[in-house]
C-alpha cells in the first residue's frame, strides 16, 4: 500500500482535489490563533501539504511523519519553499517512531471511502493517545458517516448482468449454475464507489453516525453498527443505500466543514452505494 501511496500520480490526484485541499487550508489559516507558535504533528504527511499549511498558519515547528517514499518528495518541496528549518520529516510508521516532546496539534488526512476505508484512522487515534498534549487540538476533529436510501436501476441491472454469467449451464461443457446464488450475493453485497445523483435519493431523512476523533477508540472504529430508519418521500423502487461522509474542523475562530455529499462539489472520494 505504501508503494502505491507514494506514487506522484496518486499524490497529485489528492492534491488536485480542490474541495479537499482548500478545506484543510481554510481550517488552518482561519484558525491561526490555534496554530500560532505551536508544535504540530502531521500524521501521514505524504507530500507535506498539511505541514506546509501549518507553517503558513503560524506553527513554530512541525513533525511530519510518513512511512512511504512520498516523504522524499515532501523534503524537496520544503527545501524549495524555505520551510525545511521548521519541519522535521520522519520516515516510518507512526506506531514505531518517537518524538522528543508532546505536541499541541495533530493534523492528518487519514480518510478513505465512507470515512473508514484505508484504515488510517487508527493511526490518527494512536498518535493522539501517544503524542498529543492534554486538551490538544485535532484537525479534523469530527467525522460523520451519512446514509440515505436510493433508487438506481442502472446500477442494479449492471450487477445483475454480472451475476448472469454464472447461470451458464454449458460453459465449455461445464454447468456453472449451481453457484449463481453465491454470485448474486457477492455482486450485490459489494460497495460501488462513484458519484450518486441527488435525484436518486428517495428520502429527505439521513442517518448520521458521528465519530469524535478526540474521544473515539481504535476498537470503536473497528466494530460499530449504524441503525437506520427512513421515511420514503417519493414513489420508487429502493435499490439500496448510498453513503458518504462529512469532516468537521473545529477551531477557536472558525469551524470548517468538508462535505462529500451528492449535492456538494465532487471529490476524489466520490460516494458509495
Amino acid at each position: 500500500f505504501t508503494q502505491f501511496y507514494s506514487q506522484m500520480l496518486h499524490q497529485g490526484n489528492m492534491l488536485a482535489d480542490h474541495a479537499r485541499t482548500s478545506a484543510y487550508q481554510d481550517a488552518f489559516v482561519n484558525n491561526t490563533i490555534d496554530f500560532s507558535n505551536k508544535v504540530v504533528l502531521d500524521v501521514g504527511t505524504g507530500t507535506g501539504i498539511l505541514a506546509f499549511f501549518a507553517i503558513q498558519s503560524g506553527a513554530a515547528f512541525v513533525f511530519a511523519v510518513d512511512a512511504s517514499d512520498s516523504i522524499d518528495i515532501a523534503v524537496k518541496i520544503a527545501n524549495s519553499n524555505g520551510m525545511n528549518e521548521n519541519i522535521k520529516f520522519i520516515k516510518g510508521k507512526i506506531e514505531e517512531i518517537t518524538l522528543p516532546m508532546k505536541v499541541d496539534i495533530i493534523v492528518s488526512e487519514p480518510i478513505g471511502f465512507l470515512l473508514v476505508h484505508e484504515r488510517m484512522l487508527e493511526s490518527y487515534i494512536y498518535a493522539r493517545d501517544k503524542f498529543l498534549k492534554p486538551d490538544g487540538l485535532m484537525m479534523p476533529s469530527l467525522g460523520s458517516i451519512i446514509i440515505a436510501p436510493i433508487t438506481d436501476e442502472p446500477i442494479w441491472k449492471e450487477q445483475w448482468m454480472k451475476a448472469e454469467f454464472w447461470k451458464n449451464s454449458n460453459f465449455y461443457g461445464v454447468d456453472l449454475s449451481a453457484v449463481v446464488d453465491l454470485a448474486l450475493n457477492e455482486y450485490f453485497s459489494q460497495p460501488i464507489v462513484g458519484y450518486v445523483s441527488p435525484s436518486s435519493i428517495i428520502s429527505s431523512q439521513r442517518t448520521v453516525h458521528a465519530v469524535d476523533f478526540t474521544q473515539v477508540t481504535s476498537e470503536e472504529l473497528q466494530n460499530f453498527e449504524v441503525p437506520f430508519s427512513f421515511k420514503i418521500t417519493q414513489t420508487a423502487i429502493m435499490h439500496g443505500l448510498a453513503g458518504w461522509f462529512d469532516l468537521t474542523f473545529s477551531g477557536s475562530s472558525q469551524t470548517v466543514t468538508l462535505s462529500t455529499a451528492p449535492e456538494a462539489p465532487g471529490t476524489h472520494w466520490y460516494q458509495c452505494r
